[in-house]
């Protein structure tokens, strides 16, 4: 299925399913993170494209699963139903920003009918960048929001979410990250996540009540994180010695 728009700015466009492979190329290569999780993202996934140029992918959205798939965090009477999580979006900067929420409505409506058994969809916004003025705008509820931490490393300039510090499934990745943050390489910052939900079903309910659209803020805040740098040492030696 392709869905055509009509825009006075942008021409005709159409939106339609894209393989996973592109999606990730695109998403990599231009999304502001420039990463992209192997084991949660691109279950479904739709491109955005100029109608007079159908094979040039201009935007992409990619819907995944949750961080936590078995969270119980609504209820809905279908013991099947899921709510994904639209991971990753990104839209050429020659689309214009009026683009991000037109794919965002035609993508939900592809979702919708690829996959009966999703009930809502998630989406956080990200505080560095704002505080999630496209998911007002495509009538997402708003459902509060929590702090994150982000880290610097001060040698190369990347941001990381402090979740590579602390998950240690992934060995080689928990132990680069640690050995710098013991050697002093980051520097932490406390970032406000915001909660958007997209309801596909009326009888979807999370389970805190929704609020007011936050006012606009963006930023980041320096915050000190104090962790028990024993026990992380303690840590790299044991997952050493299992290499």
């Amino acid at each position: 299925m392709v869905i055509r728009k009509e825009t006075k700015n942008l021409g005709n466009v159409l939106i339609k399913a894209i393989d996973k492979s592109l999606a990730k190329e695109l998403i990599v290569a231009h999304h502001y993170s420039h990463k992209w999780n192997d084991g949660g993202f691109g279950k479904y996934n739709y491109g955005i494209f100029n109608e007079e140029r159908p094979d040039n992918c201009l935007g992409v959205a990619v819907y995944g699963h949750m961080k936590n798939p078995k969270a119980r965090i609504f209820t809905h009477p279908n013991p099947k139903g899921w709510m994904c999580e639209l991971n990753r979006m990104w839209i050429d900067d020659c689309l214009g920003h009026n683009a991000e929420t037109l794919l965002i409505a035609a993508s939900l409506k592809l979702l919708k009918r690829d996959d009966p058994t999703i009930v809502a969809v998630q989406s956080f916004a990200d505080g560095r960048l704002g505080c999630g003025t496209i998911y007002k705008a495509a009538n997402f509820k708003y459902y509060g929001y929590h702090y994150t931490k982000f880290l610097e490393n001060t040698r190369t300039g990347e941001f990381v979410h402090e979740q590579i510090f602390t998950n240690s499934t992934s060995p080689s990745g928990y132990l680069r990250a640690n050995i710098s943050y013991l050697i002093g390489d980051f520097k932490g910052y406390q970032v406000k996540t915001y909660r958007y939900i997209y309801p596909l079903c009326k009888h979807f309910k999370f389970n805190t009540p929704e609020k007011p659209y936050p006012e606009y803020e963006k930023g980041l805040n320096p915050y000190e994180w104090v962790r028990n740098t024993t026990a992380i040492k303690e840590r790299i030696v044991y997952l050493l010695t299992k290499v």
